[in-house]
Order: structure tokens, then sequence, then C-alpha cells
């Protein structure tokens, strides 16, 4: 053995940490900056809203690409059976979790007039079917995962129309649509073919890393980030292949970065994953070994518990939010968010604060949700400490 179960545990939590706080970084531009604003206009670019969207793109790969290695590492515990059990039970779990609960924490519509398919339940999907691709030879796994992964692209010429089971069906295999019935709008941003060929890949890569020396591992990854961000740039570059969203030179300099950087998340293209993965590789090197100082114990008790921390942060944003809106004189259940909230004339579209007060706002976020998490550990100590307490006074009242 390589790695130690306690160093992975501790590199997994620090990158999850880093990543989870961009993250809650966009939904905090989401619900505070000026309604409904799009990060992208080449009219009118703005460098600092574009890449603090940007910044949120690492979490997604990041969140696979840690649990695939977790997957693997942790499963060598039990039997194929085993984890194909427990993999699909957590799979379900994660998937109603989407659905009911981080879908209401977007919205706090008990209506449920907006559903969504995004990161929480495309993970819970992707690990049902990764319980029954895990019965592949590694080798295998990791070149269809591959082949999945640079060629998924030629199928964005194929869209589908209309809310058919085949087009259902095909809207969460590979495209993004929203769809309206009535009031309600049912929205599929996360797609199978991308995602779950990334958690694939990543269960096949914690073969290597499980057995790999460090040093060989971190120059392995160095090399990674290398060859994915320069693989980037040339497809981006050339506009041959990689992305259904080509770049072109705008009037100004900055419209042309935004440009260039503008890649596609839904679905997840190869240009995206090499951007956000090159540098992902980077940082898995500088974290196989640990790392001192405030900031990297900050973000590693952050990702001690990601799937509670998105979650809570969401609520805490969305709630904070709320009570904003009434300060600029709007009613608090404007905040509800239905599928009117995103039509012009609505109240929202009023409403918002600067980039800047966006980032106070996070930081002071990710100080609260620091607490919680601080407390959340402290829970089982103190509840020990006070069985110990409460026998030591039994022990005393008894003499």
């Amino acid at each position: 053995m390589a790695i130690r179960l306690s160093d992975w545990i501790r590199q997994r939590r620090l990158i999850a940490g880093i990543v989870l706080s961009l993250a809650i970084l966009d939904h905090t531009r989401l619900f505070f900056h000026y309604w409904n604003t799009q990060p992208v206009d080449l009219a009118h670019p703005d460098l600092a809203l574009f890449f603090t969207r940007f910044s949120a793109y690492f979490f997604a790969p990041a969140a696979f690409l840690l649990t695939g290695i977790d997957l693997y590492i942790k499963g060598l515990q039990r039997s194929k059976a085993q984890n194909a059990r427990l993999w699909i039970r957590n799979g379900i779990v994660l998937i109603l979790v989407e659905l009911l609960i981080n879908n209401f924490l977007y919205t706090f519509d008990p209506y449920y007039r907006t559903i969504g398919l995004y990161i929480i339940g495309i993970m819970g999907l992707s690990m049902v079917l990764l319980a029954i691709l895990q019965y592949l030879p590694p080798a295998w796994l990791a070149c269809i995962a591959l082949l999945i992964i640079a060629s998924h692209d030629y199928l964005n010429h194929i869209t589908a129309t209309g809310h058919s089971v085949k087009a259902v069906a095909w809207y969460i295999l590979h495209q993004q649509q929203y769809i309206l019935l009535r009031d309600h709008l049912y929205t599929i941003n996360y797609t199978v073919l991308p995602w779950t060929a990334l958690l694939c890949l990543a269960y096949a890569l914690g073969r290597y890393v499980y057995h790999t020396p460090q040093e060989t591992l971190r120059k392995t990854a160095i090399n990674m980030a290398v060859l994915l961000c320069l693989a980037f740039f040339i497809l981006r570059m050339t506009n041959l292949y990689g992305d259904k969203t080509p770049w072109a030179k705008q009037d100004t300099w900055s419209a042309t970065l935004i440009s260039f950087f503008n890649v596609t998340k839904y679905p997840a293209s190869l240009d995206y994953l090499c951007i956000t993965l090159g540098p992902l590789s980077l940082l898995f090197a500088l974290t196989l070994k640990p790392l001192s100082g405030l900031p990297f114990r900050f973000f590693s008790v952050l990702g001690n518990r990601p799937l509670m921390v998105y979650l809570v942060s969401t609520f805490i944003i969305h709630l904070s939010a709320m009570f904003a809106v009434t300060l600029q004189g709007l009613p608090w259940s404007a905040m509800v968010i239905t599928p009117s909230s995103y039509k012009p004339g609505h109240a929202l579209y009023g409403y918002g604060h600067s980039l800047a007060s966006v980032y106070g706002i996070w930081l002071l976020v990710l100080l609260v949700q620091y607490g919680l998490c601080r407390l959340a550990a402290a829970g089982p100590g103190l509840r020990q400490q006070r069985r110990k307490a409460s026998s030591t006074a039994a022990e005393i009242t008894a003499l």
C-alpha cells in the first residue's frame, strides 16, 4: 500500500473544502447579485463576474474525481457485491436528497414548481451505474470512460424536443433541457454521459492512486495537469472539436477572454473537463503532503462534511436573501423561486447587490459554516464527556 487511508482522507477533505468554498461563492452570487444577471455578456463584458462564476466550474469535476477515488479505496474493505448494494442504496438516497431537499433549498417553494436534476442527483445516478460497471476489468472501465469523455461531444448535433419518455431519457443522457409544463419547470443540467464516465474513470484511477508511491504519484499528477491544460488550449484555439460554443475574437480584449474561456458545462464538454481537471490535478499533487497553516485547517473542516455543508450553506444563503429583499422594499415571498421568477417584470428584477457585497456575504457564510462544522465535529465528544460526567456523578452519589 503506497497511501494510508488517513492520508487520503486528509487530502480529500482539504481539496473538497477548497472547491466547496468556490461553489458557495457562486450560490451567494446567484441569490445576492443583481437578479438573473448572466455572467457571459460579450456586449458588456465583466471579467470579475465571469470568473466568479467560472471559479465554481471546478467543484463538480472535483466532487466526481474525489468520490470515484474514495469509492475504490474504501471499497477494498468490502466485496464487490457488498459495494454494489451500498452504492445503489447511497445513490438512491442522493437522488431523493436532490429531489426533496436540495430542490426545496434552492426555491423555498412548498409546491415544488421548479424541480431540477443537479449535481447531487447525477452523482446518485452515477453511483448506481458504477455499482454495475465496477465488475468490468479496471483497464476496460478506464478505456470506456476515456472514450466517452473524449467523444461524447460528437453527439451535440443530436437534439430532442418535447417531453416524451424517449426525449426525457435523451435529456438525462446528454442534453441540457428546460421543460415547462403549465406552471411547473423541470430542469436537466447535469447529464449521465460525461459525469458517469468521469466517476468511472476516477474509480479506475483509484487503483493507481492507492498503489503508487507518493513521489511518483506527485510527478504523474503534475504531468497530467500540464497535458490537460495543453490539450485545452490546443482544442480551444483551433475550434475544431471539444465544445459546442466556439470562441471568437471580440471588439475588446476582455470580451475576447470571456469568449475563449466560456466553455460549456451543461453538458460537460471536453474543453470544460480539460480546463478544470488540469488545475485540479495540480492541486492534487500539491496536497499529497500535509500542509500546515490556518487556511488549510479551515478548508479541511469544511471538507469534512461536504454534503452537509453544501445543503446547509444553500439554506443559509437563501434564507439570508429572503431577509435582504425586505431591506430593498420587496416582500419576503419574492424570494420563493417559481418559474415566474425568471420572467421579465418579476419583482426580483429590481433586487440585487454589487459583486463586492457578494464577496463580503460569501466570507460571512463561510465563517458561519465553519463554526457549524466545528460544532458538529465536537458533538460526539461532548456527548461522550456528558456520559462520563453522569457516570462519575452516579458513582459519587452511590458512595
